[in-house]
């Protein structure tokens, strides 16, 4: 009788996955990535929201440029030097030349501002301000102030400003100055 052997079993193979150290390696270094990238996300967030608040704040200094550009130097009714607004202009809807303007504050908190070139307030702009300077430059070096009055060139410029939730003074965004000369 011939005996047939038993059937050959495969060489056992070790089934072979991943160990605890390489798992906890792995682990790392996908967490190290997802941290990365979530540092750059929350960067290019902030990056986002200031650029977004730079070109509200140059819009807002712009749309006070618009509402200046034609008016005169000297008022109109009385064509006198006087500086600042005249007695009968109480606000922003008098200002009838460009001098009226020199430290004149529109302010959301107090519902003046921030103005748009209509000299309406802008809705929903909490925490906005516009403060205006307005000075006479020497025509000859326009970085040089001279007396209110005395000169054909003014330099207008628009502080833009903005208190942000929590925050008890504003604080400056941008400005936006320009040279008007005598109309």
């Amino acid at each position: 009788m011939h005996r047939t052997a038993p059937p050959r079993r495969p060489p056992a193979s070790r089934a072979r996955g991943f160990t605890l150290i390489e798992a906890a390696i792995a682990t790392m270094i996908v967490g190290s990535g997802i941290v990365a990238v979530m540092g750059a996300h929350r960067a290019f967030h902030v990056q986002n929201e200031w650029a977004a608040e730079a070109a509200t704040a140059q819009q807002l200094g712009v749309e006070v440029r618009e509402l200046v550009l034609g008016l005169p130097q000297r008022d109109p009714v009385t064509n006198d030097d006087a500086w600042g607004p005249e007695g009968d202009e109480d606000g922003v809807d008098d200002f009838d030349d460009l001098d009226d303007f020199d430290g004149a504050v529109f302010d959301s908190a107090d519902g003046t501002g921030p103005l748009n070139a209509l000299r309406l307030p802008i809705a929903d702009m909490d925490g906005g301000r516009q403060r205006v300077l307005v000075e006479n430059i020497d025509p000859f070096e326009l970085t040089r102030t001279v007396a209110d009055g005395s000169s054909d060139l003014m330099r207008v410029t628009v502080v833009v400003e903005r208190r942000a939730p929590g925050e008890d003074a504003p604080r400056e965004f941008t400005r936006v100055s320009w040279i008007a000369p005598r109309r």
